[in-house]
């Protein structure tokens, strides 16, 4: 991969990798933002009961202290009575006054004592069903009328609530206290934020928004609206919405760094290489060898490529991590088989030629190289199946050399790649009793050049003759090179001069070039 495909690649994966955090960014907000809404919801929910039940407490306590009152039958504002209203003043928690009424006129309260001229009373702002009149910020006596305040009747007595002892001044003005009559009529609050019709109880609010309305269980006409102040919502919640916002960031960070990872081991050779062998990545060409003197197409030797999404992987890269992978076998397996299937599905692959597959010094020291037959079964053109190895010293143990002797008891053939560039052994050679020798191409590049490398060809064709093999000329580019092979009785080349490594097709088309052509 060059330096501009890298950069482009990691260009691309830190895209990928923004992409993928502002969507968790997003999703993560979005969970969050319902979480916390749901908290915020509830939390309001508790706040508007907590003012109903304060208001309940309220409407409980005055209705303790008249219903007392007027079960003492009391007809006229005696001491006896005064005492009775005063006592029940000093028991009750939220009632501040307390006024007996007669002839529609207040005739005496529990601060006022008995008054010595009665004061008329007012039409009350509304009436419950139940007969009790209310009078919402009406003027009170007991303070020279400077002061307002909330008072209910019922029989004979009125009770002047205390409404902002328990409500509390301190509260944000962002509710509305009605009750819910033939019309509304606004008990305490922001009367700006009331409903607009009657029929409160069919109001339906959305689950996302925080305009609630509530309303009592044993009080069920008297209700709550609020519309919550979103100033004071931020206030109480910035904690939380500080934490929001760093859970966000770090969201972004640790998706961004997983997804760049992520992105980056998957282009990494070892994680192209495990993946590839899984999804048919791995693919096969195949290098025509031929015989020397007439140019006669007679095998070839597959070879592996690969190839996905980022680009091409060459031997020289893959060979070496698949080792490091310990998949060897898996590796040369796949290829085996995937060489066997197209060979034999195109026709204009003769019978009988020489296929030869590389396989890893390693693999002889496994069992599994035994179980071979497989590839026999597969053999549907009776193709001369070659096995080349690599010189090296695993294959002078006796595992290795078992294995050989068996799979050539079997009918395959073997070679040694890459002859006099790696472990040489003559004693070995003889033991393996190979069929071919693959000369190296460092030795046939230096032909021309008559270096002291190429020299030692006829030093390789007398050890072939010695050992009776068949030896292979690998790297084999111009007729000059070809010429001066075969004046050394060197039988086979392989090489750019026959063809480069080519798809099954056209090795078809080469193999029936060099039939008409010889």
């Amino acid at each position: 991969m060059t330096y501009n495909e890298h950069k482009k690649f990691l260009l691309a994966d830190n895209l990928k990798a923004i992409a993928v955090s502002f969507l968790s960014v997003v999703l993560v907000s979005a969970v969050l933002g319902l979480l916390m809404f749901s908290v915020i919801k509830e939390h309001e929910d508790d706040r508007a009961a907590d003012i109903l039940l304060n208001v309940h407490m309220v409407f409980k306590d005055a209705e303790a202290a008249l219903d007392h009152l007027n079960s003492k039958s009391y007809l006229a504002c005696s001491e006896e009575n005064l005492n009775e209203m005063r006592r029940t003043l000093f028991r009750s928690r939220f009632v501040k006054e307390i006024g007996f009424f007669g002839d529609g006129k207040l005739l005496c309260s529990t601060y006022l004592g008995i008054l010595k001229q009665p004061i008329d009373e007012a039409i009350p702002d509304f009436e419950t069903s139940l007969g009790d009149a209310f009078w919402i910020n009406t003027p009170l006596e007991l303070f020279d009328n400077q002061s307002k305040g909330t008072i209910a009747k019922r029989g004979r007595y009125n009770a002047v609530l205390d409404m902002d002892a328990v409500i509390g001044l301190n509260f944000s003005q962002d509710w509305a206290l009605f009750y819910k009559g033939d019309r509304l009529f606004h008990m305490a609050g922001n009367a700006n934020l009331m409903p607009q019709r009657a029929g409160v109880a069919s109001l339906d609010t959305s689950y996302f928004s925080l305009h609630l309305i509530k309303c009592d269980e044993y009080y069920s006409a008297t209700c709550l609206s609020v519309v919550s102040d979103k100033g004071r919502i931020f206030n109480i919640h910035k904690g939380k919405l500080v934490l929001f916002v760093c859970v966000m960031l770090m969201t972004a960070a640790l998706t961004h760094m997983l997804m760049f990872n992520y992105l980056r081991r998957r282009r990494s050779l070892e994680s192209r290489i495990s993946r590839g062998l899984k999804t048919g990545k791995f693919y096969c060409l195949y290098q025509p060898f031929v015989i020397l003197k007439s140019g006669e197409v007679v095998g070839c030797e597959v070879l592996s490529r690969f190839e996905d999404e980022f680009g091409p992987i060459y031997p020289d890269e893959f060979i070496p991590q698949v080792k490091e992978l310990g998949k060897t076998w898996e590796f040369t397996t796949v290829m085996i088989e995937s060489a066997m299937t197209a060979l034999n599905e195109n026709k204009d692959i003769p019978e009988c030629f020489k296929v030869s597959f590389n396989l890893f010094p390693s693999d002889f020291m496994q069992d599994e190289l035994l179980d071979l037959d497989w590839v026999l079964d597969m053999n549907d053109k009776k193709f001369k199946l070659v096995l080349e190895i690599t010189e090296d010293e695993q294959l002078a143990t006796a595992s290795a050399v078992k294995h050989i002797k068996a799979l050539k008891s079997r009918g395959f053939w073997m070679a040694i790649d890459d002859f006099g560039v790696g472990y040489s052994n003559l004693s070995q050679l003889k033991s393996l009793k190979c069929e071919f020798l693959k000369i190296d191409r460092s030795f046939v590049m230096d032909m021309e050049d008559h270096s002291i490398r190429s020299s030692l060809i006829p030093h390789i064709v007398s050890i072939a003759d010695e050992l009776r093999v068949t030896l292979i000329a690998e790297g084999v580019e111009n007729t000059e090179q070809c010429q001066e092979l075969v004046n050394m009785n060197v039988e086979y080349g392989q090489g750019w001069l026959f063809g480069k490594p080519q798809t099954v097709e056209n090795l078809a088309n080469t193999i029936d070039l060099s039939f008409q052509t010889h």
